[in-house]
């Protein structure tokens, strides 16, 4: 399958991928307010790559794109699948056994500190994940790759760490570690997070054959102890 194929394939399915223009020292992204600037407003970086070409309809070069995927289709897709439905309800009717270990305190504490987000089941629990790796192994060329996903809670638990459930959200990645500067590449995340705990979006039930607002609320995030500095200041 060629490249242009494997694109259609992808759009088809409503996998939407949000492109957003970055800054060459990584710490502005071009979006929202910023999306028609040509520089860097802090340190007056310039958007784009010099050229000695005087063509007016070469396309100018970026020093850093973000792929963003965004992460309520993905959640509206589940309700759409009447066989994932009941599972996405699990959490709520599974009594934990005896001697298995689980997150059933943290998960009290929340249900008891929220209970107007826990009184609907179909609400969706997140946690997101990251850690850098080396792509080239620890003998190449010096890269920084950071994946961030979202994994849900709702699912049991045979399912729940399955890489169908396991949502790339983006890849921070460079030649350079963006060390603190990762959050920046994370705004985005970030606000639709909030916009689906404060607002919610209007979601399908395929079985229930109704509408409703769907919710949810990233409960944790895992990653090593340098970046949890970083990460928790920007989640908390």
């Amino acid at each position: 399958m060629d490249y242009c194929n494997t694109k259609n394939l992808i759009r088809d399915l409503g996998l939407y991928i949000k492109k957003i223009d970055a800054s060459k020292t990584d710490c502005m992204l071009y979006w929202k307010d910023d999306i028609d600037l040509d520089y860097f407003k802090f340190c007056r970086e310039v958007r784009y790559k010099p050229t000695r070409e005087r063509n007016p309809t070469r396309k100018n070069t970026l020093y850093a794109i973000l792929r963003y995927l965004l992460i309520t289709p993905r959640l509206q897709r589940l309700y759409a699948s009447k066989a994932i439905i009941e599972q996405m309800t699990w959490h709520a009717n599974h009594q934990t056994d005896e001697g298995f270990m689980c997150h059933l305190s943290a998960w009290r504490h929340f249900d008891w500190t929220y209970p107007n987000f826990a009184a609907k089941p179909r609400n969706v629990r997140l946690y997101l994940c990251t850690d850098e790796f080396a792509p080239h192994g620890q003998y190449g060329h010096t890269y920084s790759c950071w994946p961030i996903t979202l994994t849900l809670y709702n699912l049991p638990l045979g399912i729940c760490m399955s890489s169908d459930y396991m949502f790339l959200k983006m890849v921070i990645h460079g030649p350079f570690n963006p060390k603190h500067l990762i959050v920046v590449y994370l705004v985005p995340l970030i606000k639709e997070l909030q916009n689906l705990w404060h607002v919610g979006v209007l979601t399908r039930d395929s079985v229930k054959n109704e509408t409703f607002t769907i919710r949810a609320a990233l409960m944790w995030t895992v990653h090593d102890l340098p970046l949890m500095g970083w990460v928790w200041m920007e989640f908390r």
